[in-house]
């Protein structure tokens, strides 16, 4: 498929997504037709179809990169502690998110009705990615309890609530807003942390570890 350059040096595809995604999140996908998305990229419906055969693959397209971006991002260094870990979680998160909020807000306003959208097979790799963000998350936690990093609690309802706390601020986060999307992490995750470090200097004086960038 091609994959022609848009003036502002994206591939058309990538600027397409964007409208798309812009629209959807503003009128939701159900409410916005491919020849809103034509008229907004300045294209006629037969140029947009050529990119996206249907609307469906437009909204599969965000899905799978905003769910890609999300396990990405759990990515880390094994030999890093558990509040390090969880603190370079956030920080990759809420940065990734803030560059691109409306694929965010797109994902969990239709969340409830992809299986309408999309293949089994395409909810199944989103829900198997959600699992892997979960799990991962979760599991870390248990890293922390099991070397006497973190107090003792409940993994599961941590890691639910941690996943809220992040996913959910494409709801309120401004890239250009009085806290950056870095500061903001920084504030989670010392918020978080202090609550789970049991050795106390460390929560006072050092509770994302020891670097933070």
């Amino acid at each position: 498929m091609s994959t022609e350059s848009a003036p502002n040096g994206s591939t058309r595809r990538d600027e397409l997504l964007a409208v798309a995604a812009k629209l959807f999140a503003a009128r939701g996908y159900h409410g916005t037709r491919m020849d809103d998305v034509a008229d907004a990229v300045g294209l006629n419906k037969a140029t947009v179809y050529h990119y996206y055969a249907s609307k469906s693959l437009i909204l599969w397209d965000i899905y799978k990169r905003t769910a890609d971006f999300t396990v990405d991002a759990l990515h880390d260094d094994p030999t890093a502690t558990a509040r390090e870990t969880i603190y370079h979680f956030t920080r990759r998160l809420l940065t990734g998110i803030a560059t691109d909020l409306e694929a965010a807000a797109v994902y969990f306003q239709e969340g409830p009705y992809i299986s309408e959208w999309f293949t089994e097979e395409q909810v199944a790799y989103i829900r198997k990615a959600e699992s892997t963000v979960y799990e991962h998350v979760r599991d870390v936690i248990d890293r922390g309890i099991a070397s006497g990093e973190f107090y003792e609690c409940d993994s599961h309802v941590l890691a639910l609530g941690y996943i809220g706390m992040t996913l959910g601020a494409y709801r309120w986060l401004r890239p250009h807003g009085r806290r950056t999307a870095q500061e903001i992490a920084v504030e989670f995750s010392t918020a978080l942390l202090r609550g789970l470090i049991r050795d106390e200097t460390v929560r006072n004086e050092q509770p994302l570890g020891a670097a933070q960038n």
